[in-house]
């Protein structure tokens, strides 16, 4: 599943596990969905898998998304989207808005 995701600030949750006393940092980007024109659908917060923490920079992407179902934590049993992948794209890019839409 694909869809234009316009990341506009990314944020480090950092703590301490209350179960394990290890140090944690987890990375959440304030993003806004945008349609194939550019129109804003939703803005909500995404965690940054480790592997994407380098290219989790505020611009526009072409993110993709995977299911899952976790066994455990507060999303235990639902099933969840997860940023799998983020692909630069310029806002040129974005298909125009027809007149009058």
């Amino acid at each position: 599943m694909q869809t234009v995701l316009e990341i506009l600030l990314v944020n480090s949750k950092d703590g301490t596990s209350k179960k394990t006393g290890q140090a944690f940092s987890i990375k959440e980007a304030h993003c806004v969905l945008r349609d194939t024109a550019g129109k804003a659908g939703a803005v909500g917060v995404l965690t940054v898998p480790k592997a994407l923490e380098a290219v989790a920079k505020p611009g526009l992407y072409t993110a993709s998304f995977t299911l899952d179902a976790p066994t455990y934590g507060p999303d235990q049993g639902k099933v969840v989207a997860t940023l799998a992948g983020l692909v630069p794209i310029e806002a040129k890019q974005l298909r125009p808005m027809p007149a009058g839409a």
